[in-house]
Protein backbone atom coordinates (compact mmCIF):
# COMPACT_ATOMS: atom_id res chain seq x y z
CA UNK A 1 0.00 0.00 0.00
CA UNK A 2 1.38 3.06 -0.71
CA UNK A 3 2.17 5.90 1.71
CA UNK A 4 0.07 9.10 2.38
CA UNK A 5 2.69 11.59 0.39
CA UNK A 6 2.52 9.27 -2.88
CA UNK A 7 -1.57 8.86 -2.78
CA UNK A 8 -1.42 12.79 -2.53
CA UNK A 9 0.68 13.19 -5.26
CA UNK A 10 -1.08 10.67 -7.24
CA UNK A 11 -4.35 12.68 -6.73
CA UNK A 12 -2.71 15.64 -8.15
CA UNK A 13 -1.16 13.87 -10.79
CA UNK A 14 -4.40 12.81 -11.87
CA UNK A 15 -6.00 15.54 -11.82
CA UNK A 16 -3.62 17.52 -13.90
CA UNK A 17 -3.89 14.85 -16.33
CA UNK A 18 -7.55 15.00 -16.36
CA UNK A 19 -7.53 18.77 -16.91
CA UNK A 20 -4.63 17.71 -19.69
CA UNK A 21 -7.36 14.90 -21.40
CA UNK A 22 -10.29 17.26 -20.61
CA UNK A 23 -8.84 20.71 -22.98
CA UNK A 24 -6.94 18.46 -25.76
CA UNK A 25 -8.96 15.42 -26.25
CA UNK A 26 -12.21 17.01 -25.26
CA UNK A 27 -13.06 13.86 -23.05
CA UNK A 28 -15.99 14.90 -20.03
CA UNK A 29 -14.12 15.36 -16.69
CA UNK A 30 -14.46 12.10 -15.14
CA UNK A 31 -13.78 9.98 -18.01
CA UNK A 32 -10.56 12.09 -18.35
CA UNK A 33 -9.50 11.40 -14.59
CA UNK A 34 -10.68 7.17 -15.09
CA UNK A 35 -7.91 7.46 -18.21
CA UNK A 36 -5.30 9.44 -16.38
CA UNK A 37 -5.69 6.82 -12.92
CA UNK A 38 -5.67 3.89 -15.05
CA UNK A 39 -2.53 5.43 -17.08
CA UNK A 40 -0.71 5.74 -13.70
CA UNK A 41 -1.45 2.10 -12.55
CA UNK A 42 0.02 0.88 -15.45
CA UNK A 43 -0.48 -2.57 -16.43
CA UNK A 44 -1.77 -3.97 -13.20
CA UNK A 45 -5.04 -2.32 -14.00
CA UNK A 46 -7.81 -0.76 -11.79
CA UNK A 47 -11.28 -2.69 -10.56
CA UNK A 48 -14.19 -0.83 -10.74
CA UNK A 49 -14.78 -0.97 -7.38
CA UNK A 50 -11.43 1.18 -6.82
CA UNK A 51 -12.63 3.21 -9.32
CA UNK A 52 -15.40 4.06 -7.32
CA UNK A 53 -13.55 4.44 -4.47
CA UNK A 54 -10.17 6.58 -5.49
CA UNK A 55 -12.31 8.94 -7.95
CA UNK A 56 -15.25 9.42 -5.22
CA UNK A 57 -17.79 9.41 -7.92
CA UNK A 58 -20.88 7.15 -8.49
CA UNK A 59 -21.35 3.67 -9.49
CA UNK A 60 -23.17 4.88 -12.71
CA UNK A 61 -20.78 7.68 -13.58
CA UNK A 62 -18.05 4.96 -13.44
CA UNK A 63 -19.82 2.87 -15.21
CA UNK A 64 -20.93 5.23 -18.24
CA UNK A 65 -17.67 6.68 -18.56
CA UNK A 66 -15.94 2.77 -18.37
CA UNK A 67 -18.18 1.99 -21.07
CA UNK A 68 -17.39 5.14 -23.28
CA UNK A 69 -13.60 5.19 -23.05
CA UNK A 70 -13.73 0.91 -24.12
CA UNK A 71 -15.71 1.96 -26.96
CA UNK A 72 -13.47 4.56 -27.87
CA UNK A 73 -10.82 1.81 -27.78
CA UNK A 74 -8.97 3.54 -25.45
CA UNK A 75 -8.86 1.22 -22.76
CA UNK A 76 -9.45 -2.67 -22.04
CA UNK A 77 -10.30 -4.78 -19.56
CA UNK A 78 -8.61 -7.97 -18.29
CA UNK A 79 -9.47 -10.33 -15.80
CA UNK A 80 -6.53 -12.73 -13.34
CA UNK A 81 -7.25 -16.37 -12.90
CA UNK A 82 -9.35 -17.18 -10.10
CA UNK A 83 -10.34 -14.14 -9.54
CA UNK A 84 -13.85 -12.77 -11.10
CA UNK A 85 -13.44 -8.99 -10.90
CA UNK A 86 -12.72 -6.75 -14.52
CA UNK A 87 -9.40 -4.66 -14.22
CA UNK A 88 -9.49 -1.74 -16.73
CA UNK A 89 -6.20 -0.29 -18.31
CA UNK A 90 -5.39 1.44 -21.26
CA UNK A 91 -5.52 -0.18 -24.70
CA UNK A 92 -1.83 -0.88 -25.13
CA UNK A 93 -2.20 0.63 -29.10
CA UNK A 94 -3.74 4.00 -28.10
CA UNK A 95 -0.64 6.43 -28.33
CA UNK A 96 0.23 4.68 -31.44
CA UNK A 97 -3.38 5.20 -32.32
CA UNK A 98 -2.76 9.34 -31.59
CA UNK A 99 0.27 9.46 -33.52
CA UNK A 100 -1.22 8.69 -36.59
CA UNK A 101 -4.14 11.00 -36.07
CA UNK A 102 -0.99 13.37 -35.59
CA UNK A 103 0.08 12.44 -38.56
CA UNK A 104 -3.20 12.64 -40.48
CA UNK A 105 -3.33 15.76 -39.41
CA UNK A 106 -0.20 17.48 -40.31
CA UNK A 107 0.30 15.92 -43.74
CA UNK A 108 -3.23 17.33 -44.47
CA UNK A 109 -1.46 20.80 -43.45
CA UNK A 110 1.31 20.21 -45.35
CA UNK A 111 -1.31 19.83 -48.36
CA UNK A 112 -2.77 22.80 -47.69
CA UNK A 113 0.72 25.07 -47.19
CA UNK A 114 1.84 23.47 -50.85
CA UNK A 115 -1.10 24.89 -52.45
CA UNK A 116 -0.70 27.62 -50.83
CA UNK A 117 3.03 28.48 -51.96
CA UNK A 118 1.96 26.88 -55.26
CA UNK A 119 -0.77 29.52 -55.78
CA UNK A 120 1.58 32.54 -54.71
CA UNK A 121 4.07 31.27 -56.68
CA UNK A 122 1.90 31.62 -59.64
CA UNK A 123 1.03 34.96 -58.40
CA UNK A 124 4.40 36.04 -58.08
CA UNK A 125 5.64 35.24 -61.87
CA UNK A 126 2.29 36.85 -63.08
CA UNK A 127 3.04 39.92 -61.29
CA UNK A 128 6.35 40.93 -60.28
CA UNK A 129 5.86 44.11 -58.99
CA UNK A 130 3.53 43.05 -56.39
CA UNK A 131 5.58 40.04 -54.44
CA UNK A 132 3.90 37.76 -51.79
CA UNK A 133 6.35 36.52 -49.58
CA UNK A 134 6.61 32.99 -49.94
CA UNK A 135 8.56 32.29 -46.64
CA UNK A 136 5.94 31.73 -44.17
CA UNK A 137 4.90 28.67 -46.10
CA UNK A 138 8.48 27.34 -47.15
CA UNK A 139 9.29 27.70 -42.96
CA UNK A 140 5.80 25.39 -42.54
CA UNK A 141 6.67 23.26 -44.83
CA UNK A 142 10.05 22.18 -43.80
CA UNK A 143 8.97 22.42 -40.24
CA UNK A 144 5.79 19.86 -40.88
CA UNK A 145 8.04 17.81 -43.65
CA UNK A 146 10.46 17.20 -40.14
CA UNK A 147 8.26 16.65 -37.74
CA UNK A 148 6.32 13.84 -39.72
CA UNK A 149 9.87 12.18 -40.89
CA UNK A 150 10.66 12.51 -36.92
CA UNK A 151 7.36 11.05 -35.78
CA UNK A 152 6.97 8.61 -38.84
CA UNK A 153 10.57 7.18 -37.12
CA UNK A 154 10.19 7.18 -33.74
CA UNK A 155 6.60 5.30 -34.29
CA UNK A 156 8.10 2.68 -35.89
CA UNK A 157 10.40 1.92 -32.72
CA UNK A 158 7.38 2.62 -30.05
CA UNK A 159 5.28 -0.21 -32.12
CA UNK A 160 8.41 -2.46 -31.57
CA UNK A 161 8.89 -1.87 -28.20
CA UNK A 162 4.84 -1.74 -27.95
CA UNK A 163 4.56 -5.02 -29.18
CA UNK A 164 7.03 -6.67 -26.59
CA UNK A 165 5.22 -5.51 -23.94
Amino acid sequence: MPGKKLVAEKKQLVERLGVHFEKIQKMPPLAARIFATLILNGEQGATFDSLVQELEASKSSICTHLNSLEAQQKIRYFTKCGDRKRYYSPCPGYIRRKIDVLLTQWQAEIDLQEQMLSYKSSFNTQNPENQISLQVHENALSFLNHAVAYFEEEKTHYITFEENL
